[in-house]
């Protein structure tokens, strides 16, 4: 059974569905220009095993348009929603952008959540410098009203181009900071990061090609890094699928990656399990040793 709610965020409305289910409750938070419907997949994986609860960030879906799309009001409007849906301890999965506002809430509130399942974002590194910031923006004036055409009701955003590309913009600027909050981090984490590292759909094509990186993968690389350095993180598995299309093509991976945090408990002090094997076994990217690479990392975040 399933309910729809409506949580005031600043001068706008969120809107949302909380489905009944056993505790450990999850809380959904989407990726930058995606909405709740995306999880249609890995929700329909946990089949009941769960509460979950799914709600559209500011002008995206149903929820209606603001003046502030920081990531700050969206880390306060995981608390709201938190807060509306009486939830105790829920476990946060956060995609992409998702996945930055879900540690940033971890860092904040420690005492909230049980847990993280962090897919393909978060990454402690920035990879865009003052001329890839600046390609960013272009690109979004450029290719930005394609992705205001709708999809169907409910399913577009509502977003001018500028706060688009700001959006992508802060949140890799935040992401080179986000070093200290992995290292802090005292729950049950599950790290999803998908191997073939491919483009697709009009965010990501715009953004995929702007990011300037500047030595083969550093996010990667800085995946790496975070699974080596915190006792807390776990790798659960790989993914060899589309990333724009990860929450589509790999829903057993992403809930798999829930089972696993919600199996290591609610409690802070759950460490990680070494011994989990990665779905793809032949990974290029999270099987190199963590050690050879750090060095590389730290030139990045320097």
């Amino acid at each position: 059974m399933a309910r729809q709610f409506a949580v005031e965020a600043a001068d706008t409305r969120l809107r949302g569905v909380d489905t009944l289910g056993s505790d450990p409750p999850v809380l959904f938070v989407n990726g930058g220009f995606s909405t709740r419907r995306q999880w249609k997949r890995v929700i329909g994986r946990l089949a009941g095993q769960y509460r979950t609860v799914t709600y559209d960030a500011r002008g995206r879906g149903a929820s209606g348009t603001s003046s502030d799309y920081s990531l700050r009001g969206a880390v306060d409007d995981v608390d709201r929603v938190i807060e509306a849906t009486a939830l105790r301890r829920p476990i946060l999965v956060g995609w992409s952008h998702g996945a930055t506002i879900a540690l940033c809430y971890a860092a904040e509130y420690p005492e909230s959540i049980g847990g993280l399942v962090l897919i393909d974002g978060a990454y402690p590194v920035s990879v865009l410098d003052a001329a890839g910031r600046e390609r960013m923006r272009r690109r979004f004036r450029r290719h930005g009203w394609s992705m205001r055409i709708p999809a169907g009701p409910n399913r577009s955003v509502r977003m001018s181009a500028r706060d688009c590309a700001e959006v992508v913009v802060e949140t890799d600027e935040v992401n080179g900071g986000l070093a200290a909050d992995w290292a802090a981090l005292r729950c049950p984490t599950v790290l999803v990061v998908p191997a073939r590292n491919t483009t697709g759909g009009t965010a990501n094509n715009m953004t995929g090609n702007a990011t300037g990186n500047r030595t083969g993968n550093p996010a990667g690389t800085a995946a790496v890094h975070a699974v080596a350095s915190d006792e807390y993180v776990t790798l659960l598995a790989t993914t060899a699928g589309n990333r724009a299309r990860i929450l589509s093509e790999d829903p057993d991976v992403v809930a798999m990656a829930v089972g696993e945090v919600s199996r290591r408990g609610c409690t802070p002090g759950a460490r990680s399990v070494r011994n989990v094997a990665p779905v793809v076994t032949s990974s290029l990217l999270l099987r190199a040793e963590p050690v050879e690479r750090r060095g590389v990392l730290n030139e990045l975040i320097a």
